[in-house]
């Protein structure tokens, strides 16, 4: 009896076990050549290089598969997620290491985009391409996050949690009057549930889910910046 079925995927299932452990090795390797490169002050390396690029072209592979005309599907395939534009903004943050960028890839990727890792709305197993780009994107979304913690040594402050707060709720916003006129749902702000299970399923029925969300959003934020209160108490 095989173990893995190579067709589809299920959450809780031994091969998203298999995943998640993969990706957590990912960023403990990050983790580790994040330190060594501080303590070298080698900012322009390679590796640096690698994250940059690995985002943009897990990116470009990934939204380039929904984008083809066999698989285009308006509801599904634009690039309008917040994983999606995670992976540009973690680009965008390890490149040139703007305070706005790494604040919200801060707080997307640990409290955002870790529920893509934790109920990932994927079917297919790894007998299809799309299994297989679906990781590569987000774990490269999770180590550019690494990689600004540990090698550029960001650390969040107030502000920080003021101007990502204000930037996903605007973003929210919007893609919720999108979803709202076209019945899609993008940003999982729309009418429909995914069939896999999630969060959603406990926060009650659209629009009132929606008021849940940027609520438990808001806790969540809120939690990531616990480990830096003192810190950035000192700094003001």
């Amino acid at each position: 009896m095989n173990l893995i079925d190579l067709d589809t995927f299920t959450q809780g299932s031994p091969l998203h076990l298999l995943c998640l452990a993969i990706c957590l090795v990912f960023t403990v390797i990050t983790a580790l050549l994040g330190r060594r490169e501080r303590r070298s002050d080698c900012f322009s390396s390679r590796l640096r290089h690698f994250i940059v690029v690995g985002s943009l072209l897990s990116w470009v592979l990934s939204n380039g598969y929904g984008l083809h005309p066999s698989r285009f599907n308006w509801s599904e395939s634009l690039p309008l997620h917040f994983c999606n534009l995670a992976n540009l903004i973690g680009a965008l943050a390890v490149a040139t290491r703007i305070r706005r960028a790494q604040s919200l890839m801060y707080f997307w990727t640990f409290g955002l985009s870790i529920w893509a890792f934790l109920t990932p709305s994927l079917y297919e197993g790894p007998a299809s391409v799309w299994f297989w780009l679906f990781w590569l994107y987000h774990v490269f979304i999770l180590i550019a996050a690494t990689w600004i913690l540990i090698a550029d040594s960001f650390r969040p402050t107030w502000s920080d949690f003021r101007n990502s707060l204000s930037s996903t709720f605007l973003y929210m916003s919007l893609l919720a009057i999108l979803d709202f006129f076209t019945g899609w749902n993008y940003g999982f702000v729309g009418p429909s549930l995914p069939s896999q299970a999630n969060l959603l399923d406990f926060l009650g029925p659209y629009p009132t889910r929606l008021v849940w969300m940027a609520l438990i959003g808001t806790a969540i934020f809120t939690l990531l910046m616990i480990p830096w209160i003192r810190r950035d108490t000192s700094i003001s």
